[in-house]
């Protein structure tokens, strides 16, 4: 992956999964690529971090184990001008037909390779303030 840093200004992107080797291999690549990166594990610690940030993109896993499906709602609801990447092994046809009208950004599947989760990001933000 060789990619050079092109985000500016930085824009701030929280990763919500309950994976822990999976939000610092994301956050190793959104940081290489210039973006400013939280990470957190649990439905709470997430609107905490909006309650209390500036977050252009949420990366969420809709099955995060605290509070399946219910957390992407709360986040479309309560923070709307914040992009929404809804990202999970869990991807079905039923997941979709459930969140389809929520007005999420985009979705991929896990497991993503870099550059996928980078042009998904960078298609995200680049008309975002």
């Amino acid at each position: 992956m060789s990619r050079e840093l092109r985000v500016f200004p930085p824009k701030n992107v929280l990763i919500v999964d309950s994976d822990l080797n999976l939000r610092l291999s994301l956050a190793l690549v959104l940081r290489g690529a210039g973006y400013i990166v939280t990470t957190v594990g649990k439905a709470c610690e997430a609107l905490e971090r909006l309650e209390s940030g500036n977050y252009n993109l949420v990366i969420l896993d809709i099955m995060i184990m605290d509070n399946k499906l219910t957390l992407l709602p709360t986040v479309l609801q309560r923070f709307p001008t914040t992009s929404v990447l809804v990202f999970t092994a869990q991807w079905s046809p039923e997941t979709a037909a459930e969140i389809e009208n929520l007005g999420i950004s985009a979705h991929l599947e896990k497991p993503v390779t870099p550059d996928a989760l980078l042009e998904c990001v960078e298609s995200i933000l680049k008309n975002k303030p």
